[in-house]
Parts: C-alpha cells; sequence; structure tokens
C-alpha cells in the first residue's frame, strides 16, 4: 500500500507501522496516531515562525508497543528548516521511552509517561553529538491535546545553562 492509498511510509518499507496500534501499552499514547499539521513560533530572541508536519504511526501488523514518529519543518519562506525520526517504546509500567534523532549530528534518548490524559512528557537521559554539532546538553517535550489541535512544546539545554523553552507548535489533524 502506497502513501497515496493510505498507508505510512513503514507500511510501504515492510514494518507494518500504521495510524492505528492494537498494542495495549500504546493506548495511553494513541492520542498522537495520525498526521498533524499546523504552526509554530521559536521563543528565544529574536523568535521565528515555522510550519511543522508530523506523523505517528504504530505498529499495527506486528503488535510491538512502538510508535514511529517523523516530522518536517519548514520555515516562514517554505524551505525546509529541520527534521527529526523518531520512536516512542511504550512499557507496561506507564512508561514511556523515546528516541529522536535529527541528520545535524543531535541524538536524544527521553524518558517520561503520560502525566494526564492525553499529556505526554519526556526529559532527556542522554544527548548524543556527531562532531560539530550544537552543544544542547538536556531537552524536554510535552505533546498534548488542547481544543483538538496537538501542542508540541520543546525545552532546550545549551552549554549547561538549564533547560529553557526554544519552540512551541499547534498542529490540527490532517489525516
Amino acid at each position: 500500500m502506497t502513501v497515496a492509498e493510505g498507508g505510512s511510509r513503514g507500511q510501504q518499507a515492510g514494518y507494518g507501522l500504521g495510524v492505528s496500534s492494537s498494542h495495549p501499552f500504546v493506548e495511553p499514547v494513541g492520542f498522537l496516531l495520525g498526521e498533524w499539521a499546523g504552526s509554530g513560533e521559536g521563543l528565544w530572541s529574536p523568535g521565528f515562525s515555522f510550519s511543522d508536519h508530523v506523523v505517528f504511526t504504530g505498529d499495527d501488523e506486528g503488535g510491538r508497543p512502538i510508535v514511529e514518529m517523523r516530522q518536517v519543518t519548514t520555515g516562514a519562506d517554505g524551505a525546509p528548516s529541520h527534521s527529526e525520526v523518531g520512536f516512542l517504546m511504550c512499557r507496561p509500567d506507564g512508561a514511556v521511552f523515546a528516541t529522536v534523532a535529527q541528520p545535524s549530528g543531535i541524538t536524544e534518548a527521553l524518558a517520561g509517561r503520560v502525566s494526564a490524559p492525553e499529556r505526554l512528557e519526556l526529559s532527556s537521559v542522554e544527548i548524543g553529538h556527531a562532531p560539530e554539532t550544537d552543544p544542547v546538553t538536556a531537552t524536554a517535550r510535552r505533546l498534548y491535546l488542547e481544543d483538538g489541535s496537538l501542542v508540541l512544546e520543546v525545552d532546550i539545554s545549551v552549554g549547561n545553562e538549564g533547560l529553557a523553552p526554544h519552540t512551541r507548535s499547534v498542529l490540527r489533524r490532517v489525516g
């Protein structure tokens, strides 16, 4: 099945990833599943605006307690400016572990849990760097539903300065 036919990239590659998941451990993060798009803002001075497109897919064929995430960000001029891929691994005790990789060479390992219905909070436990990447030392991510929109908030610490709000996106379901 192709993306145009309603399948995911994961299904095309044979991973069995789709917009649903039958695994009970995934149920607390099930609100994320699907395709989302909208706008965001950079929260550091001088600020910036962008558009986000994010797809969360579950392992609906393999039955594993994982959710894949793919994000593409474009700047105000429409040019690609950022992207991320990652996985949420849902544990039987309600914990959620995440891995996120950026083409810049920064990787994040995060841990957290659904802290309220339809609100996932994650904090970094490890940050990886390829040579010459920005000195990001910690991250925190909040993903939650608000009035039918998916809100994505990212805090980062650069050079051990402490976590500070970095970006906030408000997305609507498109698929």
